[in-house]
């Protein structure tokens, strides 16, 4: 049977995941599976948790979580979490030519310089893009431990665990297409997201429009940190960004287009309104592109969970090739075919003395019996030895009744004794010449003869059986 590692690499993925979007004044649970067609949302609902709640009592909002998650049947434990782009703070800068291990330490040194928190209160993330003349730059992404250390003690608290936790700004990832802006309007806010050579060149959170009936929107101050923004960039991003996409809520997002969209206009930028996602969801979590591209095991924009290493991927690796297979194999067999042989022969000795313990009782009944039987056989000889002699001896006697026996004797050899009487001389010698014409009676010997008539006699002779020859 043929190994397909790619077969089983496939069986191993994991296929559902909860994506959990933290927003300002909720949070978005939605259940994803992939299958394949594709990943697609099973079950969603709405929680009513404020981001900052979050931070203030993980706890108390891990149990609500917890509730809500029981209340909706959901059992999934793996977390893709998106937290408010507002929580990170954001630069910019070159990436140098080095490997993954010396760029860690380059972008910690950048933060160091560029944030005005200690590093180690600081959970860092980046996302790299490529300029038109092919040079590398990278978004540092920054979030206080304190709040990463909440959100992670939310989901303990609700029984959960994150795999990954990110900003949420992958579906503005514009790949190979030109650069462009985004508006996301999330609550009482406006995450303004820059996307530009397949990755994020700058990220910043503004005030949002106020609801219907409130305070006035000041479409020129906002329009004013835009074009800051904006200013932020390499000349060659910044005049590469021609467009303007508002999604989020639907209806902060429309007014926000509304109340920007000349000042965008005057800047060179056109607008467009994103419409709401194809299943119909007005206001859809910005977890649902992560969790997809985590189910795809796909990298996240600004993946601050630490890369978690799969053992069975990284056994995939180490013997994908057919030469280390084989080695593998052989190195299994000869640890594990010892191994195996003494367990089974451990299990045939574990089943035979079962059996043994089962039986001997009866076999014990069995010696004894033997013992007896060994004891009587010689009364019982499996072959009538004793009636041969008597048969060869009677044999030689004559029919007229002139020789008769008074004793016969038979001893071990066999050896046979003979006692008797005879009328005459003529008869007991007639009786001694049939003897020793018999192959079966050898050295026939006369012990004793007596007297005149009747003539006492006795004779001995060794029998040999009629096979002994």
């Amino acid at each position: 049977m043929k190994l397909d590692l790619a077969e089983l690499k496939k069986r191993l993925q994991v296929r559902t995941a909860l994506a959990l979007t933290l927003e300002s004044g909720r949070v978005v649970v939605d259940l994803m599976r992939r299958d394949d067609a594709g990943s697609h949302v099973v079950k969603s609902l709405v929680v009513a948790l404020r981001a900052e709640a979050i931070a203030a009592d993980p706890e108390k909002a891990g149990q609500e979580l917890a509730v809500q998650l029981a209340a909706a049947s959901i059992t999934e434990r793996r977390c893709v979490v998106c937290v408010p782009a507002g929580w990170a703070l954001t630069t910019s800068t070159d990436v140098p030519a080095v490997g993954a291990e010396d760029l860690r330490g380059y972008l910690e040194l950048r933060a160091e310089r560029e944030f005005p928190v200690a590093v180690s209160d600081l959970r860092l993330a980046h996302c790299a893009y490529v300029l038109p003349d092919g040079k590398q730059r990278a978004t540092l992404a920054a979030i206080p431990m304190k709040r990463m250390e909440a959100v992670e003690r939310m989901l303990a608290a609700a029984g959960r665990r994150a795999v990954s936790i990110s900003l949420g700004l992958d579906a503005c990832v514009a790949g190979e297409t030109p650069a462009a802006m985004h508006f996301l309007s999330n609550g009482n806010h406006v995450d303004v997201v820059i996307s530009a050579g397949g990755g994020i060149a700058a990220v910043r959170s503004l005030a949002g429009p106020p609801p219907v009936g409130g305070v006035a929107f000041d479409a020129a101050q906002f329009s004013r940190e835009v074009r800051i923004t904006l200013g932020g960039l390499p000349a060659a991003v910044r005049e590469q960004v021609r467009e303007a996409r508002f999604s989020g809520a639907p209806a902060a997002s429309e007014n926000l287009c509304i109340e920007i969209r000349q000042h965008l206009r005057r800047m060179g930028i056109d607008s467009r309104l994103v419409p709401p996602g194809d299943d119909g969801t007005a206001h859809p979590g910005a977890a649902i592109e992560t969790a997809a591209l985590y189910l795809r095991q796909q990298p996240v924009a600004f993946e601050f969970v630490p890369p978690q290493v799969n053992r069975w991927q990284t056994l995939f690796q180490r013997f994908d090739s057919r030469r280390r297979r084989w080695i593998a194999i052989a190195a299994f067999a000869l640890v594990f075919l010892p191994v195996f042989t003494f367990f089974v022969r451990s299990w045939i000795e574990s089943s035979l003395t079962s059996d043994w313990d089962g039986m001997h009782k009866k076999v014990g009944e069995l010696e004894v019996l033997q013992q007896k039987i060994r004891q009587f056989r010689p009364w019982f000889e499996p072959a009538p030895q004793s009636l041969q002699v008597l048969e060869a001896l009677m044999g030689a006697f004559p029919d007229q009744g002139d020789v008769w026996a008074k004793s016969i004797q038979i001893v071990e050899g066999p050896k046979v004794t003979c006692s008797g009487f005879a009328r005459s001389q003529a008869a007991l010698n007639s009786l001694l010449d049939r003897l020793r014409a018999r192959t079966d009676v050898a050295d026939v010997q006369v012990q004793s003869v007596r007297g005149q008539n009747p003539i006492q006699f006795s004779f001995t002779y060794k029998w040999e059986a009629r096979d002994a020859k």
